[in-house]
């Protein structure tokens, strides 16, 4: 059902960014008649829902985008004109045997789901991990972010990372895709080495088979540029749990020794550290194993940053005033940041499921942001470096984090570094000094000649000149032509998913 509020003020979760929409639209999987609908009927009314909208606002020549959780801190996903509101299309189903494709694996068969666009990674992790029939396995996400509240499809969509050392970033469990783009019908996309649905199933779905590899890996990381993705077919793993010893402090020349040795990751499913960039050569390194899942242990506490008693929290409006007194230096600001952070957002001395592990609600309120940047694990000490050196400089309060990934096959992967990524992640008071600082860094990079990329859902820099700096100009061009041929050439209906992102990126332009 489709509910429209008309003309609202709008922000995203993390009050990073503000405006005024035309028509703020709710969709939800309820029909007008109450009745009770079959997954093929859910999905049908909610994908040909969206696409008869799409037609709509290409007639009336109106801007359209999808939001989820509106965990995006850049303005990569909004319009001036209509913002649809995906949230509650948040509905996972199980896939009948005869719907598979006669070359898709037997042992993956049980562990693939197909999601809808706005179901939560935490609502994904109970559908998963708790199953209501006897008939369900219990299963789990093979990677995720250490956050809970992103949508999948906004989770993916934006190159969510996660820590999984030996698997990937989030878009490597997905291998289907169903987008709805204003043509003749919504389009079910697969890549063409690796067939996961029957024709019949696409047909009872009211969707078009496009199966090629370029376009496959081009939409997973599109942020809306494509059209409204309406669900994902995921593949999830066999339930397991992650065992965090308590964190070690070690020197840079181990780390670098450890980020340099392959055989070090071999028994590791995440891995991240942790360092005050005043401090000269201490870092807290978090290592987490991959174990055998077992029945009766007791619940981790989850994670969750929040305010406190005396109303603190990391990114409220009370830390903007703190981090902003001129007579308290960037290094004691930075002291308090990472006591905060050590509390509050380290897996330290647990073990537990994804589900039960990666549950945080990072709340960058009014006056926060958040950045990152990956670069190859062979430069991460040379970085370190750069950013403790610039953050001295510019006496910020600044803590960094920093996560390792394999990398990925998406197009615009932000985490395709080899022969492993490292994201590196700070918060920032969000003021002039964040696109200045971020500026300053990616200077300093292309000094060292570093190779870089910014996380698309969280910065502010990503300009066409840099865009080619980070992937190069022929994987530039195979996304834009895989766009153009989803769209079948019709510029009239891709111009309402152009927004300010895709221009200063470039992205809105023939190939």
């Amino acid at each position: 059902m489709i509910r429209r509020n008309g003309k609202k003020d709008w922000n995203n979760i993390h009050v990073t960014v503000k405006q005024t929409v035309e028509d703020l639209i709710d969709i939800d999987n309820s029909n007008p008649e109450g009745l009770s609908l079959s997954r093929v009927e859910i999905l049908n009314q909610a994908s040909g829902s969206i696409n008869e909208m799409i037609k709509e606002a290409v007639l009336k020549k109106k801007g359209i985008r999808a939001i989820g959780s509106s965990w995006a801190l850049s303005h990569i996903q909004v319009t001036e004109n209509w913002l649809l509101n995906t949230k509650l299309l948040n509905e996972c189903f199980e896939v009948d045997p005869e719907w598979f494709h006669d070359d898709y694996p037997e042992d993956k068969k049980k562990l693939l789901v197909i999601a809808q666009c706005g179901i939560s990674i935490g609502e994904l992790n109970v559908y998963l991990e708790l199953p209501k029939s006897k008939d369900q396995m219990r299963r789990c996400l093979k990677t995720a972010g250490i956050g809970a509240g992103q949508t999948i499809v906004g989770a993916v969509s934006g190159n969510t990372h996660g820590a999984a050392v030996n698997f990937g970033a989030l878009p490597e469990f997905v291998v289907a895709i169903q987008l709805c783009n204003g043509t003749d019908k919504p389009i079910w996309i697969e890549r063409n080495t690796y067939p996961v649905m029957r024709q019949e199933f696409i047909d009872t779905i009211n969707s078009k088979l496009v199966m090629d590899e370029d376009i496959f890996n081009s939409v997973l990381v599109s942020f809306g540029a494509f059209g409204v993705i309406t669900a994902f077919a995921i593949e999830t793993d066999n339930i397991f749990h992650i065992n965090f010893p308590k964190v070690k402090e070690i020197n840079q020349s181990d780390l670098g020794s450890l980020l340099t040795d392959p055989s070090y990751y071999s028994k590791l499913q995440h891995l991240e550290f942790v360092f005050n960039p005043y401090e000269d050569d201490h870092f807290y390194l978090i290592e987490g194993t991959r174990v055998a899942y077992e029945e009766g242990l007791p619940d981790p506490k989850p994670l969750w940053i929040i305010t406190n008693k005396t109303g603190y929290a990391v990114g409220d409006k009370l830390t903007k005033f703190l981090l902003n007194l001129f007579f308290i230096s960037g290094k004691k600001k930075s002291n308090i940041l990472l006591g905060e952070y050590l509390k509050n957002a380290v897996l330290t001395g647990v073990r537990g499921t994804p589900g039960q592990l990666y549950t945080a609600t990072v709340t960058y309120l009014e006056g926060y942001n958040e950045t990152a940047f990956a670069v190859s694990t062979d430069d991460a000490i040379k970085i370190i470096q750069i950013v403790k050196q610039a953050t001295k400089d510019k006496n910020l309060p600044l803590v960094f984090q920093a996560r390792i990934v394999k990398p990925g096959s998406a197009t615009f992967g932000f985490t395709n570094h080899s022969p492993r990524a490292v994201v590196f992640e700070f918060g920032i008071v969000n003021t002039s000094k964040y696109p200045e600082f971020e500026s300053l860094l990616l200077n300093k990079f292309r000094e060292e000649n570093i190779h870089y990329s910014l996380h698309w859902s969280k910065n502010s820099l990503v300009d066409s000149s840099r865009l080619e700096e980070m992937y190069g100009p022929s994987n530039v061009l195979i996304w834009k032509k895989s766009r153009y041929a989803l769209f079948n050439n019709q510029s009239e209906i891709m111009d309402i998913f152009n927004n300010e992102h895709l221009k200063i990126a470039g992205l809105d332009t023939p190939p």
